[in-house]
């Protein structure tokens, strides 16, 4: 695998271990307020105290884990937004650029976004040079793309590799 399809794959894998650390910390969360809430109800059935001054505290300790999870839900939002941005679908086609040079050397690698927004990059290796081409990709789209570049798109849209 080339270095370039594996730091893809390991900012993907980054981004996923993220978004699940930030869902095991809701979750604790919510146990935990859980927790809470039995020993409030605990507190106010046996309570000394008045009645409303235990149910106000409730109260508080509420609006202050309401905000708590509106601000884990906006950042599990920008997570989302930012791992749509990244280059996340990947694909290697492999093929015989010459055809005196066999064993597909050469090679089309598509980076892209949700929205179909990357890089192409090809290597043609010959018997006596190697060439490397980077194309900018908007859209699923490039001027002049080669079959082998285009079908490279194409997998990495579709999330198949050949």
């Amino acid at each position: 695998m080339s270095d370039s399809v594996s730091i893809a794959v390991y900012f993907v894998v980054g981004f996923a271990v993220l978004i699940a650390v930030v869902s095991v910390f809701i979750a604790a969360r919510a146990a935990r307020l859980a927790r809470e809430s039995r020993r409030e109800y605990q507190r106010i059935v046996h309570a000394d105290t008045d009645v409303v001054d235990a149910l106000l505290d409730r109260i508080s300790a509420i609006d202050a884990s309401t905000k708590t999870v509106e601000q884990l839900a906006e950042l599990v939002q920008v997570t989302r937004d930012d791992l749509a941005h990244s280059l996340r679908h990947v694909a290697v086609v492999r093929y015989d650029a010459f055809r005196d040079v066999s064993g597909r050397s050469s090679f089309s690698i598509a980076l892209l976004d949700d929205s179909g927004d990357g890089v192409i990059m090809t290597s043609l290796h010959g018997r006596s040079e190697t060439q490397f081409i980077a194309k900018g990709i908007t859209d699923a789209h490039a001027d002049s793309l080669s079959p082998e570049e285009a079908q490279a798109v194409e997998y990495a849209l579709k999330g198949t590799d050949k």
